[in-house]
């Protein structure tokens, strides 16, 4: 059969149509309902518009017994209308009350219907057709739309197709200050400020792809050009538009910013407090943070610290005796724990903190860690361990001995007395006051001003120590007889700060000597007679001291100077010989001059030693000086001793006697050679130091000085007579062959300079004598070396004041050589009258020191109060007044001096006058 001979395909017949129909019917997603009139009768409904009324059966029932009280009435009219008219009618927003399955409640859905009049083939109406969807969730949601448009602290904006507003709620015009009319129509262009634009972009962006932007924070210009913080939260709602919700984080911001500013601040001050050491910890006691100043006190960088345990700063004992973790646990307990201990730094030193542990809590109250805060006070820690120290020896020593200590603060009249006053005097601690008023009103009021007045001299004047006997209160108004010695304590500008001493009670000894009195009354007389035969034997004693003392001194001197009288009387015996030729008159002239300055060494070391020689400090260069004798050193120490000098030093200037000085440093050299049995080694070396160790019972200084090394390679010093090499006349050669004044005049002459001598000896191998001298910086001392000497060029008229008449004429003949006009005065009454009657005449005065009557020195005084600016030159080659009492500034000359010497000083005084005046 062919394709021809196969019957057509009738179609769907009437009833597959109306299954279809009924299929569409049932599935339909709207609500559809047929009602036969004329009472509205339900003959046909889907399961949609069946949801509507539940379980209950509508079809066959009408309109009027199906639908909600509520809606009944106009439901029907409605109805009837549609049937009256034969139009269709539209209902928007219907309210249907229907059950909602809870007992006693009720829900409502909002319908929106159609209701189509259905029409038989005459026209007529016949029924209703209603169509209806349920719109119960769009219109609550614009209803919330609406009522969040209305909220106040929450902007609501709405952008066009093009991005420019087109609504906008009363709460963004707050936000913005713009008025509706100014707003609308405004693009996000000219609301956000250029720098966030990017953000802007990325949000508009994700709105057109994805529907809505992650919420973002940026800010948005008011009307008046300020700014403000915004969070934005973009979304579609339609093809055409999009809304975005705003919400105002101004405070937020400016508060987070306010916090960020608070941080910085904060940690710039942990940062800039060095002196403290500022630390976090977590709660397991691991460092988090690290401030600089914990970097200064500990020595650790933070990036060797952060995460390790807190431990590490401990001391190891502290460490096993669990100490971190109990001040840990303390914080917790007490919200803080005092962290008062010695700490270790990296390096292993310790490091005393004074500081405390704090809890630190989160805002919920939740531990977050530890804030440790700590001050290096070892240094005040140490100065307390000395006081406490000081202060335990200073109650042992009140303890041991039966003598009152007292302490005195002359600033605060504090003054502090020890327990003896107790067992002494019977006063307790609540009868005495710690005062030097009390003190003072306890001496006996016959003794009173005496001593008073004792103190107060002895707190004014420069001295520092001070003692009394006087009668002091007992607390039973009894004396006792008491001897009270006390030094005065002065700051470095000799201000009297305190006074501590002691006061002895003399009552049992005066009671001991009345009673030994009492019973010697009888022996008095015998007492008296042998005290005279000790007294006689002491004499005799010292005289046979003074005898040997003069015998070696005058055995020694005498061979010395005879020495230098041999070639004096020789070398002017040759010079009267009329046919001696020129040059040896010239060196038999000059071999005088040489012994002459041989001969005032050997007096100035004398001198030095009698500690009245007034020493002429100038400023010279340690290494030069020595350099300069090195030769003589070698011929004083003979070919067998070997000489080593080191005198590299740059920096070595002292001011001091250069001649004393040569002086020492023969005597010195002397002294090892004969340690040494003229066979041996000598080092002499310099070098600069900036102390002197404790010498003989004194302590240690400190300050710039040249140590000056001799040392010898000898026998040695035995450490009993080391105490006794220094004094005066103390030798251990055979008698002759030393005056013992060597070695005094090294220590007389570094101590009149400043500075000290120390001697160090090891019997068998050999002594170091050490000569240390004030040290001068050295462009001082260079300037000063560096200084030309002019030669004098006599000029002016000069008063010679000297009381020796030979000395005077020669003095006023030498001057008159150099071309200088001169007048001699005997002494220095002449000198004043002379000076009286022209005082303008004279060009300067040369005196000499010791003279009968009024001295040198008052002599330039007065010359100084009457004229002012005329210079005074002083001369002496024995002087204890200047020894003791300094030249008052006054330029001097040793006696002998050579011609050198005067001009010089003279040029340079009237020069210094012509200068002054000219100015």
């Amino acid at each position: 059969m062919d394709a021809r001979d196969t019957p057509p395909d009738p179609g769907p017949t009437q009833g597959d149509e109306r299954e279809r129909l009924a299929q569409m019917f049932e599935q339909a997603p709207s609500m559809m309902a047929l009602l036969r009139e004329p009472n509205h009768r339900i003959v046909l409904a889907n399961p949609a518009f069946q949801r509507l009324f539940g379980d209950a059966p509508i079809v066959g029932r009408i309109a009027a017994e199906v639908l909600p009280q509520a809606f009944s009435a106009t439901g029907v009219n409605r109805l009837d209308e549609a049937f009256r008219t034969g139009e269709p009618i539209r209902i928007t927003d219907a309210r249907l009350p229907i059950q909602s399955g809870v007992p006693g409640a009720s829900d409502e859905r909002i319908l929106d219907l159609l209701l189509q009049p259905v029409r038989d083939p005459g026209g007529d109406v016949i029924g209703i057709f209603v169509q209806g969807s349920d719109v119960t969730d769009r219109v609550l949601a614009e209803r919330r739309l609406k009522s969040s448009f209305e909220i106040k602290t929450v902007g609501i904006i709405y952008w066009g197709p093009d991005f420019g507003l087109t609504r906008v709620n009363d709460a963004f015009l707050r936000m913005t200050g713009f008025t509706r009319e100014e707003a609308l129509g405004l693009t996000w262009q000219e609301l956000t400020p250029p720098e966030f634009w990017p953000a802007s972009e990325w949000a508009v962006h994700q709105v057109n792809t994805v529907g809505e932007a992650i919420p973002y924070e940026k800010q948005y210009f008011r009307k008046d050009g300020t700014r403000w913080w915004g969070l934005f939260a973009p979304r579609r709602v339609s093809a055409e538009e999009v809304v975005e919700f705003v919400l105002d984080v101004t405070e937020r911001r400016e508060a987070e910013e306010a916090v960020r500013d608070r941080e910085q601040r904060l940690r710039l001050i942990v940062d800039s407090a060095t002196d403290y050491a500022i630390m976090t910890l977590s709660p397991d006691r691991r460092i988090t943070s690290w401030s600089p100043g914990a970097a200064k006190t500990f020595g650790y960088d933070a990036a060797e610290v952060l995460g390790e345990l807190v431990d590490i700063l401990f001391t190891p004992e502290d460490r096993e005796a669990g100490i971190p973790a109990q001040e840990a646990e303390t914080a917790r307990r007490a919200r803080s724990a005092a962290n008062v201990r010695w700490h270790l730094r990296k390096d292993g030193s310790r490091v005393f903190i004074n500081g405390s542990s704090n809890l630190l809590r989160s805002a919920a109250g939740e531990e977050i860690g530890f804030l440790k805060i700590g001050r290096d006070e070892s240094d005040r820690r140490m100065a307390e361990d000395v006081l406490r120290e000081t202060e335990q020896r200073y109650r042992l020593a009140a303890q041991a001995t039966n003598d009152v200590i007292w302490d005195w603060n002359l600033q605060t009249d504090h003054l502090r007395w020890s327990e003896a006053m107790g067992t002494m005097f019977a006063y307790g601690p609540g009868d005495l006051e710690e005062t030097g008023r009390w003190w003072k009103s306890k001496i006996h009021p016959e003794d009173r001003d005496r001593v008073v007045s004792s103190i107060e001299r002895a707190i004014a004047g420069r001295d520092k120590g001070w003692a009394a006997q006087y009668r002091f209160e007992r607390k039973d108004g009894s004396h006792a007889e008491v001897l009270d010695r006390g030094t005065v304590l002065r700051d470095e500008t000799g201000q009297a700060r305190r006074m501590v001493g002691a006061m002895h009670d003399l009552t049992p000894h005066k009671q001991a000597e009345a009673v030994l009195r009492q019973l010697n009354e009888t022996l008095e007389h015998r007492v008296l007679e042998e005290v005279a035969a000790r007294m006689k034997i002491e004499d005799t004693l010292r005289q046979s001291q003074k005898l040997e003392a003069i015998g070696q001194l005058t055995g020694g001197v005498a061979h010395d100077f005879n020495n230098l009288l041999t070639v004096i009387r020789g070398a002017a015996e040759m010079l009267r010989r009329p046919t001696l030729p020129e040059e040896k008159k010239a060196r038999y002239i000059q071999a005088i001059a040489d012994t002459a300055d041989r001969a005032a060494k050997l007096t100035s070391q004398l001198l030095a030693f009698s500690r009245r020689q007034a020493l002429k400090p100038e400023v010279f260069n340690v290494g030069h000086r020595i350099e300069g004798i090195r030769d003589m050193l070698a011929t004083v120490v003979g070919a067998g001793v070997t000489l080593a000098v080191n005198t590299d030093c740059d920096v070595c200037y002292v001011e001091a006697d250069p001649s004393q000085f040569e002086t020492a440093l023969v005597n010195m050299a002397v002294n090892a050679r004969d340690a040494m049995k003229d066979v041996g080694e000598l080092r002499i070396e310099i070098e600069p130091t900036s102390s002197i160790p404790p010498v003989r019972g004194h302590r240690a200084s400190t300050g710039d000085f040249v140590a000056v090394r001799v040392s010898d390679s000898g026998s040695g010093i035995d450490a009993e007579k080391l105490a006794q090499i220094f004094e005066p006349f103390f030798t251990t050669k055979e008698v002759g062959k030393g005056t013992g004044l060597g070695l005094s005049q090294v220590y007389g002459f570094a101590k009149q300079s400043g500075g000290e001598v120390a001697v160090e000896s090891v019997v068998g191998e050999g002594s170091t004598f050490t000569m240390f001298l004030p040290r001068v910086p050295a462009e001082v001392g260079e300037a000063t070396v560096a200084q030309l000497r002019e030669e004098a060029q006599g000029r002016g008229h000069i008063l010679v004041v000297e009381d020796n008449e030979q000395v005077g004429a020669f003095s006023t003949d030498l001057l008159a050589e150099l071309g200088f006009t001169t007048t001699w005065a005997p002494n220095a009454d002449a000198a004043l009258r002379h000076l009286a009657e022209n005082p303008r005449h004279y060009a300067a005065v040369f005196s000499d020191v010791v003279m009968p009557g009024m001295n040198g020195v008052e002599l330039g005084l007065e010359i100084r109060r009457r004229e002012p600016g005329l210079p005074v030159i002083l001369t002496s080659g024995y002087s204890h007044v200047l020894a003791q009492e300094g030249s008052h500034g006054f330029e001097l000359l040793h006696k002998p001096y050579s011609i050198e010497d005067l001009t010089r000083v003279l040029r340079r005084a009237i020069l210094d006058r012509s200068t002054a005046r000219a100015r």
